[in-house]
């Protein structure tokens, strides 16, 4: 007897796509070190991360830095989930920077 999907798109890709995507979205929120009970300070320190994660490596200026934040006092966990994820994304095998 014939599977039901036979001859359609492979129901099971999406899901095991999306599976990997979502492994991939959670690589913050296993390194984030701020816990649930501060919720503001978890999403400023997530959007460093994902500010580094799409734009590369780099510094951002201070005003980057506060204006992504959304509030003064949250500008440095912004800069720590930024330095979190360049550490990340750059690995131990980059090594230093060298001029």
């Amino acid at each position: 007897m014939e599977s039901p999907n036979a001859g359609s798109p492979d129901v099971e890709s999406p899901r095991v796509e999306s599976s990997g995507s979502e492994d991939r979205g959670k690589a913050w929120a296993e390194r984030c070190p701020i816990g649930e009970e501060s919720p503001a300070r978890r999403e400023a320190w997530r959007q460093g991360w994902e500010y580094r994660k799409e734009r590369g490596p780099g510094t951002p200026k201070m005003e980057v830095a506060a204006e992504m934040a959304g509030r003064p006092d949250l500008v440095s966990e912004w800069l720590e989930g930024f330095g979190a994820a360049d550490e990340h994304f750059t690995g131990p095998e980059a090594g230093p920077l060298t001029l």
